[in-house]
């Protein structure tokens, strides 16, 4: 329990020192070659400290026993390489689909008349992209994370080797339910409480509203986050436990 406490507080500093990191990569110009080679350097900084991060937290629970902050964190490093090749996948994968996300209004319409012209009813293209939209919801809230989050989470403790574990605990029905649950108390509650803008008069009183705001998204972040990890990385059996034992 302690080192589950120091595991967080560690994330807290990290998370803020990411913080400051990405707002400082903003403001590096990049008029010159040197400025640019800087803003690339602390770009790359960025996403290690990112991987390592975060995969810290998914090698801490993956641990049997005698769980180390300090050894969970030189897991992720040592695993940095595979692990910023998955981040990378993960990341590609759903930059796809924002790009489907916008291209997907030309093919509803098609997929309306082509209905419409079947059924002899008319099918609005408001409809099909409902349709569409509801689909590509699954696909990034529910589809992805179970099937990439085993791997992710395999990949920070084993490094190459956890790229077999995508799809590690499809088959538990649960993990289908707390992944997208978890991951919408981490990042969609959060977001949704950081643009609530209430109706307060005066700077001091948004002031204060927005530390408030902020401060409780942060919690819920951190929570979800570590609850999703152990979930993912402290199943019974482990990813990192063999599928089989030999018989006595």
């Amino acid at each position: 329990m302690a080192s589950t406490r120091m595991l967080a507080a560690v994330h807290f500093v990290v998370n803020a020192l990411l913080l400051w990191l990405g707002y400082y990569w903003l403001g590096v110009g990049e008029s010159r070659a040197a400025s640019l080679a800087w803003s690339a350097l602390v770009a790359l900084l960025f996403v290690c400290l990112v991987c390592c991060a975060y995969g810290s937290v998914l090698a801490f629970f993956q641990m049997d026993a005698n769980r180390r902050v300090i050894a969970a964190w030189r897991e992720a490093l040592r695993n940095l390489l595979p692990l910023a090749l998955a981040a990378l996948v993960i990341v590609a994968i759903y930059v796809l689909l924002a790009r489907w996300a916008d291209y997907s209004a030309t093919p509803a319409t098609n997929v309306a008349s082509y209905l419409t012209l079947k059924l002899r009813k008319p099918v609005k293209p408001s409809t099909v992209l409902r349709v569409f939209n509801v689909a590509l919801w699954l696909v990034r809230w529910v589809v992805i994370p179970v099937f990439l989050l085993p791997m992710l989470s395999a990949t920070a403790a084993r490094g190459w080797h956890g790229f077999g574990a995508a799809g590690a605990l499809a088959r538990k029905w649960l993990y289908w339910i707390e992944a997208p649950v978890l991951l919408l108390c981490a990042i969609w509650v959060p977001s949704k409480l950081l643009g609530w803008v209430p109706g307060v008069d005066g700077f001091s009183t948004e002031m204060a509203s927005f530390v408030l705001r902020a401060g409780v998204a942060y919690l819920f972040f951190v929570t979800a986050w570590l609850v999703l990890a152990f979930v993912t990385s402290g199943g019974k059996p482990r990813l990192t436990q063999p599928s089989t034992v030999a018989s006595p």
